[in-house]
């Protein structure tokens, strides 16, 4: 080891020691020295975007994120990320270390020329958390954790939410995944990824873009894009409950209070019987719908703090060993005394609001990552943790179900090393299962990806325009491509013929970045024509037009395609039209074929404005997703309005006219309200568009 590397070395071993100590810069030749650059044998985690690492540090352990895939994050956000950490410095927060935001340049050939590229490794060193992740632990009453744990651990993720809050900071993404546990079971708020830092000015801030988990998403957020504090509050109440019985399933298990009775013992009996009723309480209040009506985290210490019990010495979550004796208390007694409320008021609440909450309810998902007991421990680092399984609260799993498509690579590296081996592999097992596609070759569409060929870009890809053997075409080159990605939109799309769905005439897997080809269409995407500067003239009849044939493509994949098919991102942006401004429906990389595909997904991303609230909160894709995206696109058609501006959803402009009992006119494009007829037209329209969209039409149109 040389000088500058032992003196890294004891910079970081110093800041591990000193808990007063601050984050700081640390070189890329440590973070590879301690992690052995970064081996298999040390890798504890991995998720969407970010593989976690053991690393050394004397006789110390620190964890290691590296960023798999820095150019699908904006530089912006991996700084947001960091001053967030640096802001929460807390006991129940996980301890940051410090970052490495290491760029070198390297030589990469591009476009037939040799270019610098730029390399980037940006990663974070945070304190080891032996224990893992709280999700791992959870179990219902009847075994695993006692109950004093659980309570310190409902108790200092509380409070570490009360810090948060102080510093102003949103975590946006809590869950039991995302808290890890020390080696006295001291729970630790971790996966800053999502986060947003707010002014003292702010209490809450509007977004367009839906990132988070399934089940712990406010539903304030994903109907309006509104986040606040409250939002937090909202994942927390989801936690303890999840603490309280082991399962999401809570409103439908009458029996979970009372197995706390049957466990606990009966020198503490009476005091804890009162915190295990006191914390369902404030579990169903933090998951109330009206963000206005949840508790403030100071509110919900205040609360714990008078029910805490004589021993205080735990706070920290270092708890003091007790005999666990059987109580014989018959449930009619037990209830007399404590209650139950989840057949009072959590029954009444859900009740009230069963879709959503049911729906979200309805399986039970846990992580399912890398070999050995270990490898669960640091998982909430990575973020993105969306490769999901259904499993059994007391199954294990040494296998990984997380694809290692890019993981353990820096960009370059990937591209050069990896990236023509797994498509290679995968190019016979794509096309044995396609079919009426044409493979092409590199030396056919090289030419063609050049930038002064570029038309659009649209979900981490580019798309060209150029001509093979006489045929205009349109060529898509795929960035950061994820495997399965790819072989849904070759699969499907290869198998769909229908006039209103963009035809995929072929492929090259050969090249760095996997390359689609579809026919060209030159009038480009609908959301262009609406939304430009030029405004491209569309009259009533073509407007009605670009509603009625869509609709006959979403029908033909939805019951007439020889598998059902679910498009999962319709927007004006994924309609494209051709010369004579025939629709077509376009980009099926989120797309799925539901007899062979899962209906659920566990992490949702995309535009919030086009997205069925249900399958954002539950991940629940159906036919009712892509009906409900479609009824928005009608809206915005009829209108030429944008989907979100100034502070307002065109979807509830729209609403609110319904609920008081108007007319949507003064919404309309004026260009083609003009005679009485267009106002018969499009008021139809409007009403075909918000049955589309309105969550109370639960059968909703087809």
């Amino acid at each position: 080891m040389d000088r500058e590397a032992c003196t890294s070395h004891n910079v970081l071993e110093r800041i591990l020691l000193d808990e007063s100590a601050e984050p700081t810069n640390l070189p890329l030749s440590l973070l590879e020295d301690i992690t052995n650059c970064f081996s298999l044998d040390h890798q504890i985690g991995s998720g969407g975007f970010a593989v976690v690492y053991k690393g050394v540090v004397g006789k110390g352990t620190v964890a290691v994120k590296k960023l798999s895939n820095t150019y699908g994050v904006h530089e912006n956000k991996f700084q947001e990320e960091i001053k967030c950490l640096i802001k929460a410095k807390h006991k129940n927060i996980v301890r940051f270390l410090g970052y490495c935001a290491d760029a070198q340049g390297k030589m990469k050939e591009y476009e037939g020329n040799l270019v610098m590229a730029e390399e980037r490794n940006w990663l974070l060193c945070f304190d080891y958390a032996c224990n893992g992740s709280l999700d791992r632990h959870i179990t219902d009453a009847t075994c695993g954790l006692n109950w004093r744990k659980r309570y310190q651990i409902i108790r200092g993720v509380s409070t570490g939410l009360v810090f948060l809050r102080e510093k102003g900071i949103l975590h946006l993404d809590l869950k039991p995944a995302n808290i890890l546990l020390d080696s006295h079971m001291v729970p630790k708020i971790a996966d800053f990824g999502l986060s947003r830092c707010l002014s003292q000015a702010q209490t809450c801030a509007i977004t367009q873009n839906i990132f988070g988990t399934k089940g712990y998403m406010d539903p304030e957020y994903i109907r309006s894009g509104q986040i606040g504090f409250a939002s937090d509050v909202y994942s927390l109440g989801v936690i303890i409950m999840e603490i309280l019985t082991g399962a999401r399933r809570y409103c439908k298990d009458e029996h979970a209070v009372g197995r706390w009775m049957d466990r606990l013992g009966v020198s503490e009996g009476d005091m804890q019987l009162e915190q295990v009723r006191v914390c369902s309480e404030i579990a169903i209040e933090c998951m109330d719908l009206d963000p206005a009506k949840r508790p403030d985290a100071c509110h919900i210490i205040d609360r714990l703090d008078k029910i805490e019990g004589p021993d205080k010495s735990d706070k920290t979550g270092i708890n003091n060993s007790f005999t666990e004796l059987q109580v014989n208390l018959p449930r009619e007694q037990f209830e007399e005394r404590v209650g139950n409320p989840a057949a009072k008021s959590l029954q009444a609440d859900v009740e009230e609001h069963s879709e959503i909450l049911e729906d979200a309810a309805k399986t039970i998902e846990r992580p399912h990552f890398q070999e050995g007991q270990e490898k669960l421990g640091q998982l909430s680092l990575c973020g993105g943790q969306d490769t999901m399984e259904k499993l059994n609260r007391h199954e294990t799993s040494n296998s990984s179900s997380i694809s290692t498509l890019f993981y353990g690579f820096s960009i370059l590296d990937m591209y050069n090393k990896t990236a023509y081996r797994i498509f290679d592999r995968n190019n016979r097992r794509i096309s044995e299962q396609s079919h009426f596609i044409n493979i092409f070759t590199t030396e056919e569409l090289r030419p063609i990806i050049m930038s002064s060929n570029l038309i659009r870009e649209v979900n981490s890809a580019k798309v060209y325009k150029g001509v093979v053997d006489d045929a205009l075409l349109a060529v898509k080159q795929m960035f950061n491509a994820d495997e399965k990605q790819l072989k849904n939109e070759v699969i499907i799309q290869s198998q769909i013929i229908h006039k209103n769905i963009a035809c995929l005439i072929g492929c090259c897997l050969e090249m760095d970045n996997p390359i689609l080809v579809y026919e060209f269409l030159p009038r480009g995407t609908l959301h262009d024509i609406l939304h430009s500067g030029s405004k491209v003239p569309l009259n009533l009849d073509v407007r009605l037009n670009i509603v009625a044939e869509p609709a006959q493509g979403l029908a033909y994949l939805h019951s007439q395609a020889r598998t059902k098919i679910l498009h999962g991102d319709v927007k004006s942006a994924n309609i494209l039209l051709d010369h004579n401004f025939v629709p077509k429906i376009a980009v099926f990389d989120l797309s799925r074929l539901i007899a062979r595909d899962n209906e659920r997904t566990s992490f949702v991303i995309g535009d919030m404005t086009y997205m069925d609230p249900v399958y954002m909160q539950t991940g629940q894709l159906t036919e009712k997703s892509d009906v409900c995206s479609f009824g928005v696109v009608i809206l915005e058609l009829i209108s030429r309005k944008p989907t979100y501006i100034d502070s307002v959803w065109l979807v509830q402009s729209f609403i609110e006219f319904r609920r008081e009992g108007k007319k949507a006119t003064e919404l309309f494009d004026k260009k083609i309200a003009v005679t009485t007829r267009d106002l018969v037209i499009l008021d139809c329209l409007a009403e075909i568009a918000v049955d589309c969209v309105t969550l109370m039409w639960i059968k909703g149109p087809q």
